[in-house]
């Protein structure tokens, strides 16, 4: 896919709109828009339960739930606590995020799951209401939306197939909720940028810097202080 960098892709959600400009097996994602989803708070509601579950019928909800209030992660990354590369499953793994805040949600570069460890797409910035949710690959490499750091409230899910739960036991039983004060100032935009231009070895070559975290007293551990592992389930 190829395009202007940096292109303002905006969803103005009248009803449920599963695609979004969006094909999963293509792009390696789609949305997913109900106002209901709002009612939220921890483990997703019915309805946006049923509307996932449609779409990955053999699929399961990982006993997974992380909650972010006020900030992101802003740089460009591929989950790798949840990729089927890293774990070798059977079938993909996918992340759910959904939004509770209307304006600039998520940048994503489509496709970048079929071209792992590189990306060839460019970014893609998307901005809805609150209710609506993304479901992608977990090898999509992917950023959260800085926002003009207004108040954001996200909560992200995992899901894998069930033949594949064995391989995702390290994400059994996380619930997470983290709140922070937002950045948006110049090295913040740096560190974005480089980000996707180096994402070959941020998320290939040093993902094992980002699975578990070690001493802060070794060289390994100071390394890791590099890398923003508050959002990661490693602590």
């Amino acid at each position: 896919m190829f395009c202007f960098p940096f292109f303002t892709l905006s969803i103005l959600f009248k009803k449920k709109n599963r695609g979004g400009g969006f094909e999963l097996e293509k792009d390696g994602i789609c949305t997913l828009y109900d106002q209901r989803y709002t009612t939220t708070i921890d483990r997703p509601c019915y309805e946006l339960q049923q509307d996932v579950l449609d779409i990955l019928p053999d699929y399961v909800f990982i006993d997974y739930v992380y909650k972010i209030n006020n900030t992101s992660l802003s740089t460009f990354h591929r989950d790798v606590t949840s990729s089927q590369f890293i774990y070798k499953t059977k079938y993909p793994i996918y992340t759910l995020i959904l939004y509770k805040y209307s304006g600039e949600l998520l940048s994503v570069c489509p496709g970048s799951h079929h071209s792992y460890p590189f990306v060839w797409s460019t970014i893609v910035n998307v901005s809805g209401k609150a209710g609506t949710a993304f479901l992608f690959n977990s090898d999509v490499l992917h950023a959260g939306s800085t926002n003009q750091c207004k108040e954001r409230k996200v909560i992200q899910y995992k899901l894998c197939h069930q033949e594949d739960v064995h391989a995702l036991t390290h994400l059994h039983g996380i619930f997470l909720e983290k709140t922070d004060t937002c950045k948006d100032d110049v090295w913040t935009s740096i560190k974005r940028k480089m980000s996707y231009f180096l994402e070959f070895p941020i998320n290939y070559i040093a993902y094992p810097l980002m699975i578990k975290r070690e001493d802060k007293n070794t060289i390994v551990g100071k390394l890791q202080s590099l890398i923003p592992l508050q959002f990661y389930n490693n602590y």
